[in-house]
């Protein structure tokens, strides 16, 4: 009998365990290796007093059939939210979408939208690279006027992506554009029962996971060495800075790659709130032009009686890079405070901070990948190119064109298809 090829991959966050488990079914001896206690990354949770605090990513929408797929075969629930309403914070007030900005900006909008035809998947922006040509902030500036750049895409990329819209491409804002207005009922929201850490966790089971085992070094080779032991080939899966700290001896064109990945850190903070203070708003955009500090806030109340206990909720607070690098190396306790005072400024349920109880934060570093001009061409060009799978080592991702956990995920499936085309042909 032939022996398995054994594959080492290096992080277990959503895009890792993905390309593991596929491995895995493809026939090969998978070791999973994670530096961190639990697996997920920044798709994990956290219980503490009987609430589930989901530490990086907040909520799952309908777009993402390939994770529904996974929560399918493992018996995971996929359970909608009890509400699904939007606001915008402007001057004072949260306001409907469609009432933050006026008549011509609508109009100008709505032009917009209707001229960006069938452009590429956002979950894999490869497919939109021929459009990586400017930013979103500049070009919808010169196309709708400012008041949409503000209200909307820059709100939206700081909510989602903690940094402000000159920093993501054009291509990538078609991509959300085109599937707003194609899929709007895709976009309903939904989340894992039990959290974000119930599809990692289902992963982990059906793996073999060595959890507080940070890599050290790795070597690309015939075979490549991970800390000493052998292995046929390995997928890092960990974020680009941190890749480039023990991969020793990357070929040009993958550490081109690693040089050019930017991410955007931020810092989530949760508060205790009376549950009868929440409106059934579920998320609230928050501008840069009306918060340099604060870029949006979840109502956790729309993830039903789970996240409501003896008439308590949650309310998890993002803030904009910027704001959270002056808050890097500063104490919980001032974090706690230096949020509470911006968040009763930028949230009308709340008049004052003896109104809101610290309950727990996460800090990342790495929060999110920036997609800026140019980099879709340069992610492009490397993942079909020559760098990925060069010296048997593979890279995986949402830094490599694939937003989001959906994205990742996706990027796991590719990158195991790739691998099993290269180790088995």
């Amino acid at each position: 009998m032939t022996e398995k090829k054994k594959i080492a991959v290096v992080g277990a966050g959503i895009s890792g365990l993905t390309c593991a488990y596929e491995l895995q079914n493809a026939g090969f001896d998978v070791t999973v290796m994670e530096s961190r206690g639990q697996v997920g990354g920044r798709m994990s949770s956290r219980v503490k007093d009987d609430f589930i605090f989901d530490l990086g990513a907040d909520h799952l929408c309908n777009l993402y059939v390939e994770m529904k797929k996974y929560c399918k075969e493992f018996g995971i629930e996929w359970e909608p939210m009890r509400f699904l309403k939007y606001g915008v914070f402007r001057d004072g007030e949260v306001l409907s979408m469609k009432d933050v900005i006026g008549k011509l900006s609508k109009v100008r909008l709505t032009l917009q939208y209707l001229s960006t035809r069938d452009v590429g998947n956002f979950f894999n922006l490869n497919e939109l690279a021929q459009h990586d040509k400017d930013n979103a902030y500049d070009f919808m500036k010169r196309r709708t006027g400012l008041e949409v750049s503000d209200y909307f895409v820059d709100a939206f990329t700081s909510t989602y992506q903690f940094h402000r819209s000159d920093e993501i491409s054009l291509g990538a804002l078609f991509g959300i554009m085109q599937s707003i207005n194609r899929d709007q009922k895709g976009w309903d929201l939904h989340r894992t029962k039990g959290g974000m850490q119930a599809l990692p966790d289902a992963f982990a089971d059906r793996l073999n996971v060595r959890l507080d085992n940070p890599v050290k070094e790795v070597e690309g080779g015939e075979q490549v060495t991970v800390d000493g032991e052998k292995f046929d080939a390995v997928v890092l899966a960990s974020q680009a800075n941190r890749t480039k700290k023990f991969y020793k001896n990357p070929t040009q064109e993958q550490k081109k790659i690693l040089d050019s990945a930017k991410y955007a850190e931020s810092i989530s903070v949760a508060f205790r709130v009376d549950r009868s203070k929440l409106p059934d708003t579920a998320i609230v955009w928050v501008p840069y032009v009306q918060s340099e500090k604060i870029s949006g806030y979840v109502n956790e109340a729309m993830k039903g009686e789970q996240m409501i206990h003896d008439g308590k909720s949650l309310v998890c607070v993002w803030l904009h890079e910027e704001y959270a690098k002056m808050l890097s190396k500063v104490d919980d306790d001032k974090v706690f405070d230096a949020v509470k005072k911006e968040f009763v400024r930028v949230c009308p349920w709340f008049q004052s901070v003896d109104e809101i109880e610290s309950f727990d934060l996460e800090r990342w570093p790495e929060a999110m990948p920036k997609f800026y001009n140019g980099y879709l061409k340069t992610a492009k060009e490397f993942i079909e190119g020559e760098g990925q799978g060069a010296q048997n080592v593979f890279f995986t991702g949402d830094y490599l064109n694939s937003p989001w956990t959906e994205g990742a995920l996706r990027c796991g499936q590719r990158v195991a298809k790739q691998v099993t085309e290269k180790l088995l042909s």
